[in-house]
């Protein structure tokens, strides 16, 4: 039986590291070309003609060329700041509606829950229009807060967090009930730190998806200071030529806090994926 399992870990072992080299093959190219001279020149070689790296520090000031103020760090903090915000913010209210559907009793609790849901299946190109007349009206345009205001909260987030409670005995709820203790500190100091790893998983969702956007900012944003680092990379690509180095360095420097927040919620994130979805 043990050897069944051995041959059976090495059949797994030998298509799954095939897969994750093809998968890595193209971050591999961007590091290769962030480090070699920039030509100008599209290159699909894997191995550097040589080492330099000017790239980092000419991606770095390139906005400069366009507003004296601005960097690509300018940029990298912008995006950070809405990252932060947004997954602080969406954590905390998706786990409070998360905690009220999956404790309370209320009228009108499965037609909300449904509802929440429901945003799952609509397209955000379907409700760009209105996003973008309602941030304009409200002022908000060319502003970060219009990168913030309108992700506060997703389906997705109270799904999550339903499920997670739903997993808890009612016996920690009930127990802290006949000591005295209200509904808000039932699920700040007992329901909430007994999800970390839904916690974790949302943050590792929530950080992806801010950060990825390209397309929101694209129509909200105009101002150079306050774009995310997305918009900026999209300045190294012209009508006539792409500086693939100094692209390719501004992509490895926009990946690093991606990489930073996935090490350090993956010992929770696929036990809270599995636990939401099971729950």
């Amino acid at each position: 039986m043990k050897k069944q399992n051995q041959w059976t870990l090495l059949i797994k072992y030998i298509f799954v590291i095939p897969a994750c080299a093809f998968t890595l093959l193209p971050l591999l190219w961007v590091i290769v070309r962030s480090i070699e001279p920039d030509t100008g020149i599209e290159s699909y070689s894997f191995m550097p003609r040589a080492i330099t790296f000017d790239n980092y520090s000419a991606a770095w000031n390139y906005p400069r060329v366009i507003d004296e103020n601005v960097t690509l760090g300018t940029m990298l903090l912008n995006s950070l700041f809405v990252a932060i915000t947004v997954t602080i913010v969406s954590i905390l209210f998706d786990s409070m509606a998360g905690y009220a559907l999956a404790r309370k009793n209320f009228f009108g609790k499965k037609v909300l829950f449904w509802l929440a849901l429901s945003t799952l299946m609509i397209p955000f190109y379907a409700i760009a229009i209105p996003m973008y007349i309602i941030v304009i009206r409200m002022g908000m345009y060319d502003s970060l807060a219009s990168l913030i205001i309108p992700f506060t909260a997703s389906g997705f987030g109270v799904f999550m967090f339903r499920q997670a409670f739903l997993s808890i005995p009612l016996d920690f709820e009930q127990a802290a009930r006949v000591d005295g203790a209200n509904d808000f500190f039932i699920y700040w100091r007992i329901m909430l730190p007994m999800v970390k790893p839904t916690i974790a998983t949302m943050i590792v969702f929530k950080v992806l998806w801010s950060w990825g956007q390209f397309f929101w900012p694209l129509l909200v944003i105009q101002d150079y200071s306050k774009m995310p680092i997305n918009l900026g990379l999209a300045m190294f690509r012209g009508h006539n030529i792409t500086r693939w180095g100094l692209l390719c360095a501004g992509m490895v420097v926009a990946t690093i806090p991606i990489l930073i927040v996935f090490l350090m919620c993956q010992k929770w994130y696929v036990e809270g994926l599995s636990g939401g979805l099971k729950g």
